[in-house]
Order: structure tokens, then C-alpha cells, then sequence
């Protein structure tokens, strides 16, 4: 396997443990140095050329999937993972709310209950 299918693997998996819902691409420099920026406007090659780019990578959420797309010289990739928990959570079932709840909202605070 490349080092580039690794790195693009490894962005998959740092992208699924996330829970932001931000686009972004992945800019790796020909020294290593790393550069996140915003993907509005810009596609994979005007990136690489743009920053002179070993590697470049745009991650998106769609849906219940996360997707990386990659481009390094004349390689290119697309990887995506669904997560199966988030599709049950997003069908709901009855009496049972839409979306994964916030466990910090659910938190019952216990110090409103202390006795006086």
C-alpha cells in the first residue's frame, strides 16, 4: 500500500472520531507541514498547484458518510464510511428521538437535588 493511501486512510479514520459537520481540504507540503482550508471554490489539482502540494485531500460529510478524496501527483483516491449507528439514530423509532442525543443536555445535575 502507498503512503498516500495511508494517509488518506488515516485522515478517514481522524474524520470519523470527529463530530463536526465542517468541509475542509488537507493540503500536505512537499516538507510535511500540514495546512487545513476551507474547499469553497477550489477543486484538488488548483489546490495541489496552488500550494505546490505533495498531497492534498478534501473531506466531506454527506449525510451519514464521511468521504476523502485524494490527489497526489498522478495519484488519486476516494474513500468513504458510513456510519451505521448515526442511520439507525437519523430513521428514529417510535417514541425514540430523531437524532443521537446530546449527552451533556441529558446530564442530570445532581447538586439542584442536595438536601438543605
Amino acid at each position: 500500500m502507498s503512503a498516500f493511501l495511508r494517509q488518506a486512510e488515516d485522515i478517514l479514520d481522524t474524520a470519523f472520531q470527529g463530530d463536526t459537520d465542517q468541509d475542509l481540504v488537507i493540503v500536505i507540503d512537499r516538507q510535511g507541514g500540514m495546512r487545513m482550508l476551507n474547499p469553497s471554490g477550489w477543486t484538488l489539482p488548483a489546490v495541489s498547484a496552488e500550494y505546490g502540494a505533495a498531497a492534498v485531500f478534501h473531506v466531506e460529510r454527506r449525510g451519514n458518510a464521511i468521504r476523502v478524496e485524494g490527489l497526489a501527483g498522478s495519484e488519486r483516491c476516494l474513500l468513504q464510511r458510513k456510519n451505521a449507528a448515526a442511520r439507525l439514530w437519523d430513521a428514529g423509532m417510535p417514541g425514540m428521538p430523531a437524532r443521537v442525543p446530546n449527552p451533556q443536555a441529558m446530564m442530570l445535575h445532581t447538586s439542584a437535588f442536595a438536601p438543605a
